[in-house]
């Protein structure tokens, strides 16, 4: 009886251990993950290709024209650029390489052109129809397309890398005022609105454009004069300020208000200029140069019509900047220039930039 107990043990227990399981996984288990054989890891990412120095030639304290224009209009004069030269310049500008950013780049230090190109500023003054202008052809109300701000646009039409920047220091409340029955409050609020839009800027050119020096004679009038331009704009465009002042004809105030020009208050309102423009002959130094002087920033006649024995002033700019113009490393938060230019530079005015500098010529 004890054998035969015995042997059922043994049958049991054989038949225990033959019982099937999946093969080497632990009962009530689900089987680990598969990988897929064909998945290939992500490849590593190419690393950033060394600045090519020797291609770009970077120079960032290199000079940056702004250009001085006034009418776009017929025919050409002292002051006046007919359309189909100021397309010429453009034209003439993109190809030398050069590319638009605005006065308030040029101050803040915030220069964003690809590397290689250099950058310029256009100025206009007087804010004339001619500027930019409307026009109304049958029912709609149109861009004039030999204006100033018509050209811009229509260049960046088919340059888009040109931009649109500019700036117009005009005369308020009625800028760019046009005397067609049909031109209304409306379409110069458009107007303002736009060159917003358009990455273009507005500028004070005083509220009568009286010599400061000649016709001013007193603070209050002055303080007029370079004021009132802001409290009349923050009525057509609240919070607009204007940051920059042309001078008309050059001329500026006695020495002992020499500060108001920078910043003032006019009945309650308060203006600060953080750059006055001269009617000047020569490029401008830029923000790091040991030379950049913001109260007192030259510009270019963009015109090469004779005014008594001067002449070719946009040519002999542009000859000039052959060999001292800035060049862009593409990056604005990097300042690039030749060891040799050093001396040049302020070293405080970095900030939070970057220095950089290289060397082309063959060492020993």
């Amino acid at each position: 009886m004890k054998l035969k107990s015995l042997i059922l043990l043994l049958i049991i227990a054989l038949l225990a251990a033959c019982t099937p399981n999946e093969p080497g996984t632990p009962p009530h288990q689900d089987p680990p993950p598969v990988e897929d054989p064909g998945k290939e890891p992500d490849p590593e990412p190419e690393p950033e290709p060394d600045f090519d120095f020797g291609l770009y030639q970077p120079n960032e304290l290199g000079e940056i024209p702004i250009w001085m224009y006034h009418n776009i209009n017929e025919p050409e004069a002292i002051w006046v650029r007919t359309p189909e030269n100021f397309r010429a310049d453009l034209q003439r500008f993109y190809d030398l390489g050069y590319r638009l950013v605005s006065l308030t780049d040029v101050i803040t230090n915030n220069i964003r052109i690809p590397a290689g190109t250099s950058p310029i500023v256009l100025t206009f003054d007087d804010g004339n129809a001619n500027n930019f202008n409307l026009l109304k052809v049958e029912d709609e109300i149109v861009v004039d397309p030999d204006c100033a701000v018509g050209i811009i646009l229509d260049f960046a039409q088919s340059h888009p890398d040109m931009g649109t920047a500019a700036t117009f220091f005009v005369h308020l409340p009625h800028p760019f005022s046009q005397s067609a029955p049909w031109y209304t409050a409306e379409q110069r609020q458009w107007k303002l609105e736009k060159l917003q839009e358009w990455g273009m800027e507005i500028g004070n050119h005083t509220l009568n454009h009286k010599h400061l020096k000649k016709n001013i004679k007193s603070l209050e009038q002055l303080q007029e004069q370079l004021g009132k331009p802001q409290k009349l704009l923050e009525d057509l465009l609240p919070g607009y300020k204007l940051n920059s002042l042309a001078l008309p004809y050059g001329g500026r105030p006695k020495a002992e208000w020499a500060e108001y020009l920078h910043q003032g208050e006019y009945q309650g309102t308060h203006y600060q200029h953080d750059v006055v423009l001269l009617v000047g002959s020569t490029p401008a130094k830029p923000f790091n140069h040991v030379d950049y002087s913001p109260q007192a920033m030259p510009r270019v006649r963009a015109s090469n019509f004779p005014d008594g024995n001067a002449k070719d002033f946009l040519d002999a700019a542009l000859t000039r900047l052959e060999k001292t113009r800035y060049i862009s490393d593409g990056d604005p938060d990097i300042i690039t220039i030749p060891e040799s230019s050093l001396p040049k530079l302020n070293q405080d005015s970095l900030g939070e930039k970057t220095l950089r500098t290289y060397n082309l010529e063959p060492t020993e």
